[in-house]
């Protein structure tokens, strides 16, 4: 006799309903290329399943250590060869990103507790196990969460324990009963939904004693009486208070390193695959979890929003309808293959060049794709490309704690010199789309459609002669000005450009990846420095490896420019607008997203309303006005977003090609996808 939990949740239904009908990829972006899903699903059944999955990486993972990829090691690359290891208590559903339960029986409802504080109490499964076969309890959970908190770690890490600045305390309340008792906040979208009800949890049998080594460096450990120095740098800045703080932070610097550089070769996973193999330059092996609690488990949609989940043992969890109409989706999760082997290549034209000549199964790239290269490889026998909206953005960031940077008209000027449509149409043919929102229009309900784009259509004349009048209107000098030549038809470039305050402009540069690593990125870069130089600016397009780009982007912040991209996360909740612009994030003060150091008054208070708002017409609204303001004040010039194409071999039968992001942003499927043997 099968169990059943009817799990009814008003406004988290109104939310996915609102994304099913308003988020959904367009159906030019969506709809796959010829021979797709049907016809890899035909070629797989001719076969036996199942065989090692085999997927091609660009780049090196930065660390396999959970704690230092949501920390400082957070890489891309990281990500995929480390995907899944960490279950949640809640979780995203395929294709429509509804809330669902993972290792909760139930949806709890928060419970006042008359004080001003809230209560949730969730009950977890029983039987589900690490990969060793130790139990997933409470005890993880809370561990987990008082590690982030206690240590202060950083990057990605405040969401999981303090987000938007929310005040939590966690208890087990029983070996599977987890009691989340919220200080200074109701339970709202951002801080419970998109925050701790998605947090990570790792298994303290196995890290306990690792962690114990990082409190030895904050034991004892008291914030300083004094108000923090804004600018310790500043001449009149509080030398006792500076070096109290120094001192201070140094302890919890000292704690997280310790941590984020412990070894986890061997740490138990909680998903479909444990990562137990890395030959640096060479390979990442990781092999199937035959623990993994959902293992077995069948996962089907419906077209009137149903989602529904049964187990091995017939428990079976329904939410968000009745079962009615047509199924929209139907699989078994796996894992299917006994091992998933990523093999590094260092560049994407090495890593198709191996789809093609059948090395690989399939290329998990989060880069856009050249229409050459990928015809090239779509020539391989056998290869099948699955084309979906994208769910990410491509941008130049300003370090806005340094001159001139810090300017707004700079910013301003660089907005306009900056012809996005010329690169995209002219120079990159037409393979991605110029992007002028934080949010990708792929994610239609959170898209503001009114964003202004006032430089679209102007000729390059007109663009380099209303960024040099602004810059005078704001107080910016040459020696000698830039102008546009009617008779080369071309830039006149300005000669000894001095700031509003007589300030020198120092010499500049735009860290990027190189064209080995992604072509697109590289060519703006290039095209962006010369026409900052045409403006007398001295810039320096400086291309370079991925991985180098991290140090001082994301833990020193002591970069002029860069060019990189985001794969934003959560659909169905942007709380990226909190971690990447508001002012608590500063990479430079706390380690954590927010790298321009944007500190603006009225974007922080817009953004901190929509993390504690619980109605969804009003989040709307929030994320509307957050990108006119960031459109405004330009911490991020966007440049470009991009359709995904996934590029496989037939063989591989993945449970469902169309969805926003596609399938790289599924991290290739793996636990889901089936290689077949050939006959």
């Amino acid at each position: 006799m099968s169990k059943k939990l009817m799990i009814l949740l008003g406004l988290l239904l109104i939310v996915s309903l609102a994304l099913t009908a308003c988020g959904a990829p367009a159906a030019e972006e969506a709809a796959m290329e010829e021979g797709g899903e049907e016809a890899a699903m035909e070629e797989g059944a001719a076969g036996e399943c199942c065989d090692a999955y085999r997927i091609a990486l660009f780049e090196e993972p930065v660390s396999l250590n959970y704690w230092n990829y949501l920390g400082p090691g957070s890489s891309v690359w990281t990500q995929y060869v480390v995907a899944g290891q960490a279950p949640q208590l809640f979780n995203l559903s395929d294709v429509r990103f509804d809330f669902i339960p993972e290792l909760a029986k139930a949806i709890p409802e928060p419970v006042d507790n008359g004080d001003g504080t809230y209560t949730v109490t969730v009950e977890m499964v029983e039987g589900a196990t690490w990969s060793d076969g130790e139990a997933i309890t409470a005890d993880d959970y809370v561990f987990t969460f008082n590690a982030c908190k206690d240590l202060k770690l950083t990057q990605n890490w405040p969401n999981q324990c303090v987000p938007n600045g929310v005040e939590a305390e966690v208890s087990a309340a029983g070996d599977y009963t987890i009691e989340i008792k919220f200080l200074n906040q109701a339970p709202s979208l951002g801080n419970w939904q998109a925050g701790l009800a998605l947090a990570p949890i790792l298994p303290e049998h196995y890290w306990a004693e690792k962690v114990a080594e990082a409190y030895v460096f904050v034991e004892g450990a008291e914030a300083p009486e004094m108000d923090r120095p804004e600018d310790c740098e500043a001449d009149d800045a509080d030398a006792d208070a500076c070096a109290a703080y120094a001192a201070y932070d140094e302890m919890f610097t000292n704690a997280r390193t310790t941590l984020y550089e412990a070894d986890a070769a061997a740490a138990p996973s909680g998903g479909g695959y444990t990562t137990d193999k890395w030959e640096a330059g060479a390979f990442v092996q990781r092999t199937s979890n035959e623990e993994f609690y959902f293992k077995g488990a069948e996962v089907v949609e419906y077209e009137d929003g149903t989602w529904m989940m049964i187990l091995p043992d017939g428990t079976e969890y329904q939410l968000y309808g009745a079962a009615e109409g047509e199924e929209t989706l139907r699989y078994t999760q796996g894992p299917y293959s006994p091992n998933v082997i990523f093999s590094i290549y260092g560049s994407q034209d090495a890593a198709f060049l191996a789809l093609a000549n059948g090395e690989v199964d399939y290329v998990i790239n989060p880069l856009g794709l050249s229409r050459g290269l990928r015809e090239q490889a779509e020539k391989g026998e056998g290869i099948q490309t699955y084309t979906n909206a994208d769910y990410g953005m491509y941008y130049l960031a300003f370090n806005m704690n340094k001159f001139p940077m810090s300017n707004y008209e700079f910013r301003q000027a660089f907005d306009i010199v900056i012809d996005k449509e010329f690169v995209v149409n002219s120079v990159l043919g037409g393979v991605v789309f110029p992007m002028y929102s934080t949010m990708p229009p792929g994610n239609g309900f959170w898209h503001n459609t009114d964003v202004e784009k006032p430089y679209v259509g102007m000729t390059r004349e007109e663009r380099v002669t209303m960024a040099v009048d602004l810059l005078k209107e704001a107080g910016w000098t040459w020696d000698t000005d830039p102008a546009w030549n009617a008779d080369t038809e071309d830039v006149d470039p300005g000669v000894g450009i001095l700031g509003p305050d007589g300030e020198e402009v120092p010499e500049l540069v735009i860290l990027g990846p190189g064209p080995a690593y992604d072509p697109l990125r590289a060519t703006f870069n290039q095209w962006i420095s010369e026409w900052g130089r045409e403006l007398g600016i001295p810039v320096q397009s400086e291309l370079t490896g991925f991985n180098t780009i991290l140090g001082p982007v994301f833990v020193d912040a002591d970069y002029d420019m860069y060019i990189l991209g985001w794969s934003l996360g959560n659909v169905a909740f942007p709380n990226y607008y909190f971690d990447f612009w508001h002012s608590s994030q500063c990479t430079a003060d706390t380690g954590n997203y927010n790298t321009p150091c944007l500190k603006d008054d009225e974007y922080d208070a817009v953004v901190e309303e929509f993390m504690e708002t619980g109605d969804l017409a009003r989040a709307q609204e929030l994320i509307y006005q957050a990108q006119e303001i960031l459109a405004d004040r330009r911490p991020y010039i966007t440049l470009f977003y991009k359709q995904t194409h996934d590029l496989a071999h037939e063989s591989v039968v993945f449970p469902y090609t169309e969805s926003l992001g596609g399938i790289e942003f599924q991290t290739g499927m793996q636990e889901d996808a089936q290689v077949m043997l050939s006959k």
